[in-house]
């Protein structure tokens, strides 16, 4: 039987759910844009065929990919209860920006755990992620190599919209592309076998799916998924997401929690941030014991935002 969390939110934990990205790559084009929040209610207009909306993903997923500088901010909540698991209620807010060639982000996170609120600065590049407490107003780092493993947690949500179009355009003929005003809405609402695999994706970055065992993975079943991407008109820029989603998870077989997720993001100063500078304090602060050292890790629970504040882990 695999363990049961105490909180939904699982190997990244509000820590590296903290180091949030978007895409990244060597060339760069002038680009602007403004964030704009999913719409609450359909638009007025009547949706296109799923194959326009598909053209319209990968034109979002090409213009991505020119991004070299840009601010974001990332919400995600997490709202487990029922079952054998412990119920619990998750908020993250994570506002940025990112330099992308080399990759470097400077962030601030809060985050709201059945009440416990944590927050802090991080700045990661090459082989570096620094942590801000401000509360202890000290700075810690993570060794190289726990810095590189950081990276390697995130979704493509986090560090590539470009291929987290791609993943959108997975949902096939259940995507429809209507108008909102100056912008493109793409949507999809359902819960069939396409939502299943797509959920099952998000999951792996917000609740690190894989980590679980074989027969929880299994176990998940969508009750609704609602996806929504907001594109700016002129240069089909990705401005917004949203990713709403309903399940149920079986931490013990025949006692099924429900999971209600909701992880959304927007984009802005597209082409157009100030360049992010590491504080000489952070460069010289002491290393960091890994998160997965914390002491009440367990498999699909390796700690939050919370950890950070134990002065023995600033100053081993």
């Amino acid at each position: 039987m695999s363990p049961i969390p105490k909180r939904p939110l699982a190997a990244l934990g509000a820590l590296l759910l903290a180091v949030s990205l978007a895409a990244c790559s060597n060339s760069a084009s002038p680009a602007s844009g403004s964030p704009a929040a999913p719409a609450a209610s359909l638009p007025s207009a009547s949706p296109t065929a799923s194959s326009e909306a598909l053209d319209m993903l990968e034109k979002a997923a090409q213009a991505a990919e020119g991004l070299s500088t840009y601010a974001y901010t990332l919400q995600l909540s997490q709202q487990l209860s029922g079952g054998a698991a412990e119920a619990s209620d998750l908020k993250v807010d994570n506002e940025g920006k990112v330099e992308c060639s080399p990759l470097r982000v400077d962030q601030n996170v809060t985050s709201d755990m059945d009440g416990a609120k944590s927050s802090l600065r991080a700045i990661l590049e090459p082989g570096a992620y620094y942590v801000y407490d401000p509360e202890l107003t000290e700075w810690g780092k993570l060794a190289p190599d726990q810095a590189d493993e950081v990276v390697k947690t995130l979704s493509d949500y986090q560090t590539n919209p470009a291929q987290a179009m791609r993943e959108i355009s997975k949902l096939g003929s259940g995507l429809v592309l209507t108008r909102k005003g100056e912008q493109d809405v793409l949507r999809y609402e359902g819960s069939g076998p396409e939502a299943k695999a797509f959920l099952n994706r998000v999951l792996e970055g917000t609740l690190d799916l894989g980590s679980l065992d074989a027969k929880v993975r299994e176990s998940v079943a969508v009750q609704s998924l609602k996806v929504s991407v907001t594109l700016d008109d002129a240069k089909r820029m990705p401005l917004a997401y949203s990713i709403e989603s309903e399940m149920t998870i079986d931490y013990e077989a025949g006692k099924p929690s429900t999971l209600r997720q909701t992880l959304s993001g927007t984009y802005d100063k597209l082409n157009a941030v100030t360049p992010i500078v590491v504080p000489d304090a952070a460069k010289q602060a002491p290393v960091l014991d890994p998160p997965i050292d914390d002491p009440a890790a367990d498999e699909g629970n390796l700690g939050t935002l919370d950890d950070l504040e134990d002065p023995s882990l600033l100053n081993p």
